[in-house]
């Protein structure tokens, strides 16, 4: 049975620091993953060995389903035990076997908003799901090839780096024929969408920008990305920006008191990895959160601790130095 989430939970305010975590949360671009949306196998190493002491990984990201779940599968491949994914920045929680446990729709409103206003200069993408957990990928608009990674994981053979952990290759299976038609049902019948990505210039995106209110976008939540998507693309002087609409006061930290609830895990035994504005309340709700050296400001105001740049395998780093008994 999926759970239709109730109104978000509070935030914990606890800051004190635990001795044992028995859970950890990893934000994936900027965290978690290296540059270009690869999974270096140092990280991946260090995870499975975190994951023999018992100790729950869960993967809390803002990102699509697929490639998350790809990620998850190249970490079991590894040798960690299980992986819950949270994806859509909350708005779905999967179990370690890939179930979907618990949705949070946006409003249809806001995804015919933005499927309107797509075109030739202007990307717009959005995964829905059924009451199964079978969820589908939609695109309208200008497809930007620089950004399908970050959807379906590094395409098979481009990970020549022998960093890197090659993901599983996975189909790419945009929606493309239906996606103005789906926009266009009636709320009723309308699929349950999980979030949207509208990709563009500045100026491109100033007709869905015009309809933001104090980041209200038609009843959902629509977050800027400026320079974040040339961070992320390793493309720093790119003119690109997003907006990420997502359901209204969903976020990872009311997720992540979902799955420490589903666990019998209180959040003060957790700990957390995020560099990104949509870290900050996972950041803040775990028992030991961590801001990554590349981190937005706002986790670092929140964090309780710093750890090494995503390029530099920061997260495997402060990972040996927990299993070497530095403390947590």
């Amino acid at each position: 049975m999926i759970a239709i989430a109730p109104n978000p939970a509070e935030p914990a305010t606890a800051r004190r620091h635990p001795g044992s975590p028995r859970a950890v949360f990893f934000d994936l671009d900027g965290t978690l993953l290296a540059t270009g949306s690869h999974l270096r196998r140092e990280t991946a190493s260090a995870l499975a060995d975190l994951s023999r002491t018992g100790i729950t990984i869960i993967l809390a990201t803002g990102g699509f389903t697929a490639r998350t779940q790809a990620v998850a599968n190249a970490l079991c491949d590894a040798g960690v035990s299980a992986v819950w994914t949270i994806t859509h920045n909350g708005a779905a929680i999967w179990n370690p076997t890939g179930q979907l446990v618990r949705r949070s729709p946006m409003p249809h409103a806001a995804v015919h908003a933005a499927v309107t206003v797509s075109g030739p200069t202007l990307w717009t993408i959005f995964e829905a799901v059924d009451d199964d957990g079978n969820n589908k990928v939609y695109s309208a608009g200008r497809i930007r090839p620089e950004l399908e990674p970050f959807i379906w994981g590094p395409p098979a053979g481009t990970t020549t780096d022998s960093r890197n952990v090659p993901l599983r290759p996975l189909p790419i299976g945009w929606e493309t024929r239906c996606t103005r038609a789906i926009a266009n049902l009636p709320e009723s019948e309308a699929p349950a969408t999980l979030s949207c990505w509208v990709i563009g210039t500045s100026r491109a995106l100033r007709p869905l920008d015009a309809n933001v209110h104090d980041t209200n976008f038609f009843g959902a939540q629509c977050e800027h990305w400026t320079s974040r998507v040339g961070a992320m693309i390793g493309r720093p002087r790119s003119l690109i920006e997003g907006r990420d609409i997502n359901p209204m006061g969903i976020t990872k930290a009311v997720a992540a008191a979902h799955v420490c609830a589903e666990l019998g895990i209180a959040p003060a035994d957790t700990a957390g990895f995020g560099d990104g504005r949509n870290d900050h309340d996972l950041i803040a709700f775990v028992g030991a959160g961590y801001a990554m050296a590349n981190a937005h400001p706002r986790v670092h105001a929140v964090a309780t601790r710093t750890a090494p740049h995503h390029n530099d395998d920061g997260v495997a780093q402060v990972i040996r130095g927990w299993l070497a008994g530095d403390g947590w």
